[in-house]
């Protein structure tokens, strides 16, 4: 009896996928492949961010701002980091840039890896316009 219901669950599932209303297992997109959907990058606290087509854009002053390639947009996200804290970043990846324009002797911006190992210290006035986001897990703004 049990062979029966095996068999005949496997000829009805055959039949609908010889009749397109199942796909194929071979038809289903890789999760990690290049029809996986894109991802907006992110910071976590939330801060104030906007689009631009290029490296040049105005971080406004008491801010610093990082630059990161937003797929979802094909455009630059830029954040504006003003609350000084430290952001977790989400989706974050290949080139981009900074610009640190805060102000004050706290205002020493650093960059964190996955283990919390100090990546970079970025003073007032300094910036990049081609800085590599991948190995960057963490973003304090200041002190």
């Amino acid at each position: 009896m049990r062979t029966r219901s095996i068999l005949s669950t496997a000829i009805a599932a055959a039949a609908l996928l010889a009749a397109g209303m199942v796909p194929a297992a071979s038809a289903a997109p890789a999760a990690d492949g290049p029809s996986a959907a894109a991802q907006s990058p992110r910071v976590s606290p939330a801060a104030d961010y906007f689009h631009t087509s290029g490296p040049g854009y105005t971080c406004p002053t008491g801010n610093f701002c990082a630059r990161v390639w937003d797929p979802t947009v094909q455009k630059y996200k830029v954040f504006k980091l003003y609350k000084c804290a430290t952001y977790a970043l989400s989706y974050w990846g290949g080139t981009g840039g900074y610009a640190n324009r805060q102000t004050g002797s706290r205002a020493t911006a650093t960059f964190y890896g996955e283990s919390g190992n100090v990546l970079r210290n970025v003073p007032v006035g300094a910036s990049s316009t081609s800085y590599n986001w991948s190995p960057v897990w963490k973003i304090r703004n200041c002190y």
